[in-house]
């Protein structure tokens, strides 16, 4: 696999700043430690976790530290004083369930955004010194916008879901608030998301996988899709990998490109793969049957919005079936999300992933393993 468009990319060690973290349980929090843990003199990591300390994370190399919190209480619920020195505060937390309701939404996805804000603001105070504030976005946010999609924010939209309205008001008041006052915000845009390339461990199914896999009231028998539609997806290790070079690159500026907010597409971009290609290499790499992909339908713009509404918004579903069905919006466009300011905010690196190895990480295939060479053999003749 190659995880850098250039080979004069060099990987970069952490600057080892003390970062807080919340939502180290999920998928991108996985990676993000399996990330961390490739530099010689790791981060002192503290994360934020619910209820109770997490016994899994403290056989971990990373967090360092675990601490009681909430993302959706005021200052994560932390008692600041008895923190540990925290140089970035990270808000990988959110609900990812694209049925749930908008409030519940709304109470991590934005409201622990804005938080986690105001959480960086208050060490700041309390430390005499700057602590920025890097949040994992969606670049979902731009709904159904199809094209070049920029990283800039987007305009309102009637057609964002409920799970992209909570993602994209918590981005607009974090730039608004970020803009007015100069604190180093960084909002990372992350797409779809499968499990880790080196492990091959995942915390839950992509919507990718979702779509291809029988469940248990059938499987949709075709996707409507557009022409050329693309599936950004990348490894939670890749996307972890993107996040240390944000944060090693910021810290070796002063978090200067982050001042006044700032948005970077953490995405395969350019590089992403359409639909049919991928299902194609799914079926060829395949071997045991274990799949069998839905026929694609190229269905006109208009139709497809049209479907779209009747399905998500005016019918209800249960949780299987409506999760395949948002699923299905993120596959379905044909779009490109733009990476120059990833590069420019990263030196220059920005992922790639070979279609083949996506497969096998994202439906669990083992590589292909090469045959053995055939001994040297006295050559036969002919009687």
């Amino acid at each position: 696999m190659t995880l850098a468009t250039s080979d004069t990319t060099p990987a970069h060690p952490l600057t080892a700043p003390r970062l807080l973290i919340a939502g180290m349980t999920g998928q991108v929090g996985r990676g993000l430690a399996e990330a961390l843990t490739d530099n010689p003199d790791p981060a002192g990591t503290t994360a934020v976790v619910r209820r109770r300390t997490r016994a899994d994370l403290d056989r971990a190399v990373v967090p360092q530290h675990q601490v009681i919190g909430d993302v959706a209480e005021n200052l994560w619920g932390l008692d600041c004083s008895a923190l540990p020195e925290v140089d970035v505060v990270v808000d990988l937390a959110g609900i990812v369930d694209w049925t749930a309701g908008q409030a519940a939404l709304d109470r991590i996805n934005y409201l622990g955004a804005l938080n986690g804000l105001a959480l960086a603001r208050e060490l700041s105070d309390r430390l005499g010194r700057v602590v920025p504030y890097l949040y994992v976005s969606t670049a979902y946010v731009a709904g159904t916008a199809s094209g070049n999609i920029a990283e800039d924010l987007h305009p309102a939209h009637p057609d964002r879901t409920p799970y992209e309205l909570s993602k994209w008001f918590a981005e607009q008041h974090l730039v608004r608030r970020a803009a007015a006052d100069g604190h180093p915000v960084l909002i990372a845009r992350i797409g779809g998301v499968i499990g880790s390339s080196r492990t091959r461990s995942t915390t839950r199914w992509s919507s990718l996988y979702q779509l291809v896999t029988p469940m248990s009231s059938g499987q949709l028998p075709v996707l409507p899709v557009r022409p050329e539609a693309r599936v950004d997806i990348l490894p939670r290790d890749v996307i972890g990998e993107g996040l240390v070079r944000l944060l090693d690159h910021g810290a070796a500026t002063d978090y200067a490109s982050w001042r006044g907010g700032a948005i970077v597409h953490l995405v395969a971009g350019e590089t992403a793969p359409t639909l049919a290609a991928l299902l194609t290499v799914l079926q060829s790499k395949d071997i045991t049957g274990r799949y069998d992909p839905p026929r694609l339908l190229v269905t006109p713009d208009r139709a497809l919005r049209l479907a779209e509404n009747l399905a998500l918004k005016y019918a209800r579903w249960n949780r299987e079936m409506g999760n395949r069905l948002f699923g299905l919006r993120y596959v379905a466009i044909d779009r490109i999300f733009e990476r120059t300011r990833l590069r420019a905010l990263t030196d220059g690196w920005a992922p790639t992933y070979s279609v083949e190895d996506l497969i096998d990480v994202a439906f669990d295939l083992a590589p292909p393993v090469a045959p053995e060479p055939l001994p040297e053999l006295p050559l036969g003749r002919f009687a």
